[in-house]
C-alpha cells in the first residue's frame, strides 16, 4: 500500500504495535514521517514516546477500565444486577511528532 503511486497521506493504526509496524515500513520504502506519511497508533504503550518520531496515538484509561470491570464482576458475583452494561470511559488523542498536515 505505502509503494503506490496513491498511497495514503496518513495511517490510523488498530495498536501502537500496528503502527510501529507501518513506521518501519514506511522507513525502508524511504518515505519521511511526518513529512510524507503520517501515523497515528492506539493503546497510547509506553515505547509510543520513545521512538523517533515519537508516535501519535489514543490513550485510553486502562487503569479505569481495570478497576471499572473490577467493580462489575465482584458486583455480578455478589448476584447483584449491573445497573449500567455498558460504560463509556474517555479517550485522549495523544499528538506527539509523528503526524503533520497532509503535503500540498
Amino acid at each position: 500500500m505505502l509503494d503506490r503511486p496513491d498511497r495514503p497521506t496518513a495511517i490510523f493504526a488498530g495498536s501502537d504495535m500496528q503502527a510501529l509496524g507501518v513506521l518501519r515500513a514506511a522507513h525502508e520504502l524511504g518515505l519521511r514521517v511526518p513529512q510524507d506519511l503520517s501515523i497515528v497508533g492506539y493503546d497510547d504503550v509506553t515505547v509510543s514516546q520513545w521512538i523517533e518520531p515519537a508516535l501519535t496515538t489514543v490513550h485510553q484509561p486502562l487503569r479505569e477500565m481495570a478497576a471499572t470491570a473490577t467493580r462489575m464482576l465482584l458486583q455480578l458475583a455478589d448476584g447483584q444486577t449491573l445497573a449500567h452494561q455498558r460504560i463509556e470511559l474517555a479517550t485522549e488523542l495523544v499528538v506527539r511528532r509523528s503526524t503533520a498536515p497532509p503535503p500540498s
